[in-house]
């Protein structure tokens, strides 16, 4: 069934600096989802190998902030796939003392080509018991939002 959950893991760190805080000291909201969007597009082009871009953001928590100078950690993830798209939770952490999350979200890409339609991407397998629930709670999520739809 195509590549492998754990094949798709991309994680990096990122200092936090002043241009990115919010004016109670803590980082900017919107930074955050950014860079939460910037380590999904990785995992994302990872497991694609071609353009994707963002079609949605589901579920993104806010768990605590983090102040100028200190470290986070982003963690993102291909858990499933439909026929061109791409459902991937990012994780945030702090680096430092006991780790505390800082933000979560699933966010959806599609994989396009180079006139911008969509395109077919190969499946995702799951292959441990985490992979397995973690892609679980993916597709109740993705048939709980397509059943929304108009």
């Amino acid at each position: 069934m195509g590549n492998r959950i754990s094949d798709t893991i991309i994680r990096i760190g990122y200092h936090i600096r002043s241009q990115d805080m919010n004016r109670y000291g803590s980082i900017h909201g919107g930074r955050l989802l950014t860079l939460a969007d910037e380590t999904g597009f990785l995992a994302a082009y990872r497991h694609a190998g071609q353009r994707c871009l963002t079609v949605g953001v589901h579920q993104a928590h806010f768990f605590r902030g983090a102040a100028t100078g200190e470290q986070i950690e982003i963690e993102a993830r291909v858990a499933l796939t439909g026929h061109t798209s791409l459902w991937v939770p990012v994780r945030m952490w702090l680096a430092q003392g006991d780790q505390a999350p800082v933000m979560d979200a699933v966010y959806v890409f599609v994989a396009i080509d180079e006139h911008g339609r969509p395109e077919p991407v190969t499946g995702i397998a799951a292959h441990t018991e985490e992979e397995k629930a973690l892609q679980a709670r993916i597709l109740a999520m993705r048939e709980t939002f397509l059943g929304s739809r108009p």
